[in-house]
């Protein structure tokens, strides 16, 4: 499985160092990864983060993410993580959140993730992908 901290640019993947980065916010860097390795737009992304887009474009090199945001980007990085995990390589896991499925009631899964119930759903249905449950 790709490593969250990996994606965010984290020297480790324990709960409480990960909770500490949410508090302390991701820089403009590590945000930048995740959206090029999801393949989303800034647009997607800032409604993804609850920010405008015009919030993204001013952010400075070391400006900083604030914590609610960087909490809900590194819930991206985890549902990519596992959807990377469960389809096997990056490509498909992209493709895979961007496909509307039946198990979604025809949503796809990027349109549900701007919500804790969404990527709890998401997640849920990348558990049951990935032991067969839904194909």
């Amino acid at each position: 499985m790709m490593e969250v901290a990996k994606l965010l640019g984290n020297s480790s993947d324990r709960p409480l160092d990960l909770i500490r980065l949410a508090r302390e916010g991701v820089d403009k860097g590590a945000m930048l990864q995740v959206q090029e390795y999801l393949g989303l737009s800034q647009k997607e992304l800032a409604q993804l983060l609850h920010l405008t887009p015009r919030t993204l474009q001013r952010m400075q090199d070391d400006d900083k993410l604030p914590s609610a945001a960087s909490g809900q980007l590194l819930e991206l990085a985890r549902v990519y993580s596992q959807a990377t995990e469960a389809l096997g390589t990056n490509t498909l896991a992209r493709q895979w959140l961007r496909q509307p499925l039946t198990a979604l009631d025809g949503n796809n899964p990027l349109q549900l993730l701007d919500t804790p119930v969404g990527i709890q759903w998401v997640k849920t249905v990348l558990g049951r992908l990935t032991y067969g449950v839904y194909s």
